[in-house]
């Protein structure tokens, strides 16, 4: 598990099993998850319905957990020179686009369409800008 963390964030965080275990257990404690397999010392969990029904409730609050974690990374952010925030933010570009691309295989075929058409209008909108930053080139 720390593992897949560390490649998730890009490397940028490795959590340590002294921070994850008790984690875990807290969370298995607090019917959230519960381990639906054991191989060995490994464990697999899954979201309880009560955890299920908690992921929503978090889903539907994100606007707010988003706005203030936006205001923080943009305050750090503006600490960093120009070019290095734009680094940071191809890099965090790519990063979600692994994951999505990790995660469509998942999705129903109407689910697929509608990120379908989200990301043809990303894909516009990261053309323009392409263009924009080649137009300032010459």
């Amino acid at each position: 598990m720390t593992r897949v963390m560390s490649e998730r964030t890009g490397e940028h965080w490795s959590p340590s099993p002294g921070s994850i275990y008790p984690l875990l257990s807290h969370l298995e404690e607090e019917g959230i998850i519960e381990a639906v397999r054991t191989e060995g010392r490994s464990k697999t969990y899954s979201l309880t319905e009560d955890g299920r029904a908690r992921f929503s409730e978090v889903l539907h609050k994100r606007g707010d957990v988003e706005h203030k974690a936006r205001l923080n990374r943009m305050m750090l952010l503006q600490l960093l020179e120009p070019s290095d925030r734009v680094h940071f933010h191809i890099s965090a570009f790519n990063h979600a686009i692994d994951h999505i691309a990790d995660t469509i295989e998942e999705l129903s075929a109407s689910e697929k369409r509608k990120i379908g058409a989200r990301l043809k209008k990303t894909s516009k909108k990261l053309n323009s800008l392409i263009e924009r930053v080649e137009q300032g080139e010459s």
